[in-house]
């Protein structure tokens, strides 16, 4: 991306993002997630036909960035496919997945075909433990062997880390990620209910904190930050507005979910978050639909929150230049002034790492 198309997007707010979860079958047996529980004649494998034309819808709507989930994206398909159809609109890739159906021959093409940034869900600080939670014998022993491949082909993937008391210590959680290979680590945030269709949670006893727990959670982690032998992607800033969160004080960054960040299921309808389940139409209308922006607090999803904190400084230069057009000279210059915005910018140095493998 050129100089010129970096400002561009800057000025428009920053990018847009989507996450679409391609079915909602899975091969692994997480206790925090609900996916396991799908029985074999309800998995749903999202329409190839229709999502290649919503991957055009996106496009119009300004989207930058496409990240594929499930269940398990890696069982769908028409995935190599649809990353294709990606890059040639010029759309960015980020494929999450549990690794265990990744082969040399897989990552060969899953990067001819353009993708991006490789994230691998790790949930424990010990082969034994996590392959146990996930149901997969050996998976950790398959995603070591295959680190030599993952960094020919330049996908140095990040490792997803679900905050769980399978974890135990932090410390150890990131020396194991290190010697397996791993550089980044991104923390998810526990989830115990959605209202979406979306079935990454369940009440399951390692994920049921209270906020205190919580609060202790997110301390660690920015603690850690300074002296990890990862580079934790996870922004400070949005680790200290969830903890303001938790102790029911006001935000400072407004979640962009529904204005920036969009989730569509394996039905291919557009939700404004994997949180809420109100649908806000197909996937081939999401060009067409109204901006939410209402300061929206009723989850702690990184997915949203985190990018929210990233760019608040674009979106309030966007606003900033749409007030200034309409000669409203005083509150453009009032957002453009805000002290967020500078605090906003050091969180958007955090966020490089995303692209630096």
């Amino acid at each position: 991306m050129t100089v010129k198309e970096l400002l561009h997007l800057f000025l428009q707010g920053g990018p847009n993002f989507c996450q679409i979860a391609v079915t909602n079958a899975c091969n692994a047996r997480c206790g925090f997630c609900s996916f396991p529980q799908v029985p074999p004649a309800s998995r749903v494998m999202a329409d190839p036909a229709r999502l290649s034309r919503g991957l055009e819808a996106l496009k119009k709507s300004g989207a930058s960035y496409l990240c594929l989930t499930g269940g398990e994206p890696l069982l769908y398909p028409a995935l190599l496919p649809t990353l294709a159809r990606a890059r040639e609109l010029g759309i960015k890739t980020i494929l999450c997945t549990n690794g265990s159906l990744l082969t040399p021959a897989l990552i060969r093409e899953l990067r001819q075909v353009g993708l991006e940034t490789l994230i691998i869900s790790m949930d424990a600080p010990t082969p034994a433990q996590h392959d146990e939670h996930r149901g997969l014998p050996g998976l950790t022993q398959h995603i070591r062997a295959l680190a030599p491949t993952l960094r020919e082909h330049r996908l140095n993937p990040v490792a997803s880390v679900t905050l769980s008391r399978l974890v135990g210590d932090l410390g150890a959680m990131l020396d194991f990620l290190a010697e397996l290979g791993f550089k980044r680590v991104t923390f998810s945030y526990p989830i115990t209910r959605l209202h979406s269709s979306y079935l990454g949670f369940a009440d399951h006893y390692s994920v049921d904190f209270t906020p205190e727990e919580l609060y202790h959670w997110f301390d660690q982690i920015i603690k850690l930050k300074a002296a990890s032998p990862l580079v934790i992607l996870n922004p400070r800033l949005a680790l200290r507005d969830l903890q303001r969160q938790l102790q029911h004080r006001p935000g400072r960054f407004p979640c962009l979910a529904g204005y920036k960040y969009f989730f569509v299921d394996w039905h291919l309808q557009v939700h404004r978050c994997h949180y809420l389940g109100d649908s806000l139409g197909p996937l081939e209308e999401i060009h067409r639909l109204r901006p939410l922006r209402d300061r929206c607090a009723a989850c702690t999803i990184d997915c949203y929150r985190d990018p929210s904190v990233y760019q608040y400084l674009a979106v309030s230069v966007a606003d900033s230049l749409a007030a200034l057009r309409q000669g409203h000279w005083l509150k453009g210059l009032a957002t453009l002034l805000h002290p967020y915005n500078a605090l906003s910018l050091t969180a958007l140095l955090e966020a490089r790492h995303w692209v630096q493998g």
